[in-house]
């Protein structure tokens, strides 16, 4: 029971603090039933209305490329001069590898090299762009922003076996030179579109990329999806970080909290799942009908035999234990001895008393195999099935609350949908009256609309980027103030402009950018010391940078270089041979594929986020649980061993030395000469070419490198350096490893 006088204290207390609150309200001059005053349109760039800047005119004399226009009237600016072009050899391996992500073949180069005109190097990016290749590479740098895995991640990291069909999707759209506004609308809202039928719902998958994390509480989930929602949709598309406006207004940037959560409003009534989904006419099963039933009929059989093989040997384990009590039992009671249930059967391995050491290791593989979480080896990934979105029925009654602090638990205002008041000038609600579909599509068709100057210049900085190595704007998912900035704030926005007037094509931005004179500049520029001077850290592109493969791309170029590389499309993941010890700490288990199904390229291998394959990662592959605009470039020494010591650089060496000997026989000065036309794209320098066969006919005595122990008799004369390890030398230099 609560006393009268405590009652009154806390009604005097309460009263005391309405009070001080409209004392404060007065004296501020506000008024809590006053409507909420209207932003300010932002006067700054990237928020600022996006118009077509006119090309600088250096001398009327002088046609320039509206690239290098752009660029050398900044450099005159500062006093300097670009660097001079490259050689057409270097220019051919940066847009293969840009590209295709794969290196030239030596014919191709031949070519090239004798007719590297200006209408054979548009002949070259045409056949470039026309190739499956190119939407494997880009398809690559688009997952790296959703930060794409077959499995969920988290503590479970349940597998999504589905997921293979969004990145097949992704693929396509690159080699389809899919419009990059309808790309937005079918992974924003797909399902709102009829006209794209079922490719566009496999947009949706988008939407599924996110990490969940455990929580004890339904609330919690729900809030760490639609923070994750909101987030990536900021920064892939309008490369802003939405994210630092969910707790309180924005520090830097013109994103009060407010429009944090009027753009959320958009996905409230969001709902994802794995729904049934028909295989439509560009996916491998209607492509390709006989590989896919084949592949599917043997991933099948693999799995009976599997599970047939598992219940048989737990069978006999649960036996010899039954048997065992039946011993211990005495007369009439042999009879009841109850079946053997899994724990008990645990508890007796553990005991390692009754079962052998080889035995209790079967045991455990089973146990592994059979793991509820972490685990990629089930059937459905040839079911017809995707993960897509719809609104929830109850659409119509959810509502959006400012957080505060993004606590879900501290509702403050009810807030509608609507967008970022910097670009609207507006905290009004878009009219939802009359929308029969998700309200998502509202949004889908503001962010590729032309009032948001957002969109295209993102896309072409993340163009420019993948080409040269670093943006125009180096931080490509933050283009606010506490992002990089840019120096080339015309340059983005006339290839902002010729993106959108180009039917929003992506091959458009390649062929521009790529036959500009900045794109052919050489990485050493005579006066290189008084550039640094001026501009130390190359913002104004005096000079090429170097370039680094990424981890995928040196992979597939390995298994190019070597004729190993298997270019089937599309499809399910492929299992990758990874050591034991990893997979137990991950804790994870698989079967690796055939050899044929792993010499596919990179970006069709199982991305499992618990366990991340160790080439990939030591090389900076990206973190896919999170999304990745820009990937480390580091030297550590871990890279040797990978490179050096790995067995697949072993075996892809031997697979060269193999190739080079089919092709060219036994001559040594034409298997050295075909080796570096493979890997480099050139021939051999005359002190390259002796030193190379130096290292292959010096001879000494006893068992060689490539020998095992014993492989020799003592004495006996072998090779000192075998054609295998002159490949593998090769395939380890920074000539093989960067673009110069």
């Amino acid at each position: 029971m609560v006393c009268q006088s405590t009652r009154f204290a806390c009604y005097a207390v309460s009263s005391l603090l309405i009070m001080l609150v409209v004392s404060f309200c007065d004296a501020c001059g506000e008024d809590p039933s006053e409507p909420i005053p209207q932003p300010p349109v932002a006067d700054r760039w990237p928020w600022t209305p996006l118009v077509r800047p006119a090309v600088p005119v250096q001398d009327v004399a002088q046609s320039l490329h509206p690239v290098d226009a752009f660029l050398q009237a900044r450099l005159h600016q500062k006093g300097l001069q670009p660097a001079p072009p490259s050689s057409p050899r270097s220019w051919l391996r940066r847009i293969a590898f840009g590209l295709t992500g794969l290196p030239p073949e030596p014919e191709v180069m031949e070519r090239f090299l004798d007719d590297p005109s200006e209408s054979a190097c548009r002949a070259q990016i045409d056949h470039l762009l026309a190739d499956q290749a190119y939407g494997e590479r880009w398809g690559r740098h688009w997952l790296d922003l959703v930060r794409y895995a077959d499995t969920r991640g988290g503590a479970l990291d349940y597998t999504r076996p589905h997921m293979w069909r969004y990145r097949d999707y992704v693929v396509r759209a690159f080699n389809q030179d899919r419009p990059y506004d309808r790309f937005i609308r079918e992974q924003i809202a797909g399902d709102a579109y009829a006209r794209y039928g079922t490719e566009g719902k496999l947009g949706l998958a988008f939407l599924h990329q996110w990490v969940p994390v455990e929580r004890d509480t339904p609330q919690l989930n729900r809030r760490d999806f639609l923070n994750d929602v909101v987030g990536v949709t900021g920064s892939v598309f309008l490369g802003v970080t939405l994210s630092c406006a969910r707790c309180h207004d924005h520090k830097f940037d013109p994103l009060p909290t407010r429009d944090y959560y009027r753009i959320e409003a958009f996905f409230a009534p969001l709902q994802v799942s794995v729904v049934s989904l028909p295989f439509g006419q560009y996916e491998v099963p209607s492509q390709e009908p006989s590989r896919w039933s084949e592949q599917s009929d043997q991933w099948s059989k693999k799995l009976d035999q599997r599970k047939k093989w598992q219940d048989e040997t737990l069978a006999s384990f649960k036996d010899r234990l039954r048997g065992r009590r039946r011993l211990a039992a005495s007369g009439d009671l042999k009879d009841l001895v109850f079946d053997v249930n899994d724990a008990e059967l645990r508890a007796a391995m553990n005991e390692e008393i009754l079962f052998t050491a080889e035995e209790l290791k079967t045991y455990r593989l089973i146990r592994r195999q059979t793991a509820r979480f972490a685990n990629p080896n089930l059937g459905d990934y040839f079911s017809a099935q995707a993960y897509t979105a719809k609104d929830s029925q109850l659409r119509y009654s959810v509502a959006t609350h400012i957080l505060s602090g993004g606590n879900y638990e501290l509702r403050e205002d009810t807030v509608e949908p609507g967008f970022p008041s910097a670009i609207s000038g507006t905290f009004e609600a878009v009219d939802l009256k009359g929308v029969s579909g998700p309200r998502r599509k509202l949004l889908a068709e503001w962010i590729v609309s032309p009032e948001n100057p957002l969109t295209a210049r993102v896309m072409v900085n993340r163009i420019w980027q993948y080409h040269f190595g670093k943006g125009l704007v180096a931080t490509s998912s933050d283009f606010g103030k506490n992002g990089s900035q840019t120096e080339h704030q015309d340059l983005l926005d006339w290839l902002a402009t010729e993106f959108i007037e180009s039917g929003w094509s992506i091959k458009h931005i390649h062929r521009i950018i790529l036959t500009s004179q900045v794109y052919r500049q050489s990485m050493n520029h005579p006066e290189r010391r008084t550039c640094e001077e001026i501009d130390p850290q190359n913002k104004l592109l005096w000079v090429r940078d170097a370039v680094r493969l990424e981890a995928e791309v040196l992979r597939d170029t390995v298994l190019a270089v070597s004729g190993r590389l298997n270019r089937e499309l599309g499809g399910p993941p492929f299992f990758p041979e990874i050591d034991d010890e990893l997979m137990r700490r991950a804790p994870t288990w698989w079967e690796p594929s055939s050899l044929a199904d792993r010499e596919r390229r990179t970006i069709y291998m199982l991305q499992i986020r618990s366990l991340q394959m160790p080439f990939i990662k030591v090389f900076n592959g990206p973190n896919i649980d999170e999304s990745c605009p820009v990937r480390e470039v580091t030297t550590a020494t871990p890279q040797v061993f990978a490179l050096f010591n790995s067995r697949f650089f072993r075996v892809q060496s031997e697979a060269l030395a193999e190739r080079l000997v089919k092709d060219v026989g036994d001559d040594a000065t034409l298997q050295i000469q075909l080796a570096f036309q493979l890997a480099f794209q050139r021939y051999p320098a005359e002190d390259e070419l002796a030193s190379c066969r130096e290292f292959l006919e010096k001879s000494t005595t006893g068992a060689g490198q490539s020998s095992e122990p014993g492989d020799s008799e003592p004495g006996e004369k072998v090779p000192h350096g075998t054609l295998a390890d002159l490949c593998l030398v090769l395939l380890n230099s920074n000539e093989f490893i960067f673009l110069d």
